[in-house]
């Protein structure tokens, strides 16, 4: 069984990525699930191992690819017809840009595609009334409009300020005023980007390490950077697919997001 998941809003793209392995897991309890990112080429080889292990007690397989489109296109055309019609095997595949021609005779026997465009005008709106109705925040129409602006379609980045906004006493009557000296819009932490630039960058270990270590000495939190990191624009297509990788493995708890930007540092 083939799922296909595009598009450039990689905070929806990857928040339906979760519920559809949540679901997974709390159906099937002898699910055996793995990811691969298929930009290393050495990956289509260990899918196929993957896919090849019948285990006695496994009654469903799923497996999780990214780097599709760069994979060899011979050998991931031939294994994924060979598995688009299996019943005890998923392939979830979540990339940014629509699937090329070459694939459409899979997606015509796929199970679903969906696509994650980036949102404008009402859906835009809705979607910040969905995010905070679900952080039971209650903001004014001039702060929300004004978040709308800033963030303008930048999901991870409304997402991460409405949680920031959702530590905040709630018997605070929040007005736009109070909401420009609470926050710097947009994100302006010296600090935080001085780790952040050197992880783009690809800077030394030890020069990133030590930004991060003076990150923590302040008590900044972990989530927060990553999210801050996860939420820039200007990130090479790798590192968004390494972010996205991370947030899996910390949500299934393989990982902390300390562990993760130790990770990036080294």
């Amino acid at each position: 069984m083939l799922i296909f998941l595009y598009g450039a809003d990689s905070y929806r793209r990857q928040k339906r990525l979760n519920k559809i392995l949540g679901e997974y897991r709390n159906k099937y309890s002898n699910l055996s699930c793995d990811y691969f990112d298929l930009e290393d080429a050495g990956e289509l080889s260990r899918l196929k191992e993957f896919a090849a292990q019948m285990l006695i007690f496994d009654n469903k397989k799923l497996a999780v690819l990214r780097g599709v489109y760069e994979a060899d296109k011979k050998g991931i055309k031939e294994f994924l017809k060979r598995h688009q019609g299996s019943k005890d095997f998923t392939i979830l595949i979540s990339e940014e840009k629509r699937p090329p021609a070459e694939f459409k005779p899979l997606l015509k026997k796929s199970f679903s595609m969906e696509e994650f465009k980036k949102l404008e005008g009402d859906v835009w709106y809705l979607f910040m009334q969905k995010e905070m109705r679900e952080r039971n925040l209650s903001l004014t129409l001039a702060v929300i409009n004004f978040l709308a602006e800033v963030f303008k379609g930048d999901t991870w980045g409304l997402v991460n300020e409405l949680d920031k906004l959702s530590l905040l006493p709630r018997d605070l009557i929040l007005d736009l005023e109070k909401l420009k000296k609470i926050g710097s819009y947009p994100y302006q932490s010296p600090n935080i980007f001085t780790f952040i630039n050197m992880v783009i960058g690809g800077r030394l270990p030890s020069e990133k390490i030590t930004a991060l270590e003076k990150l923590f000495i302040g008590q900044e939190e972990p989530i927060k950077i990553f999210n801050i990191l996860a939420s820039l624009k200007r990130l090479p297509d790798k590192l968004i697919r390494k972010l996205a990788d991370y947030d899996i493995m910390v949500k299934s708890g393989k990982l902390d997001y300390e562990e993760v930007l130790l990770d990036l540092a080294i």
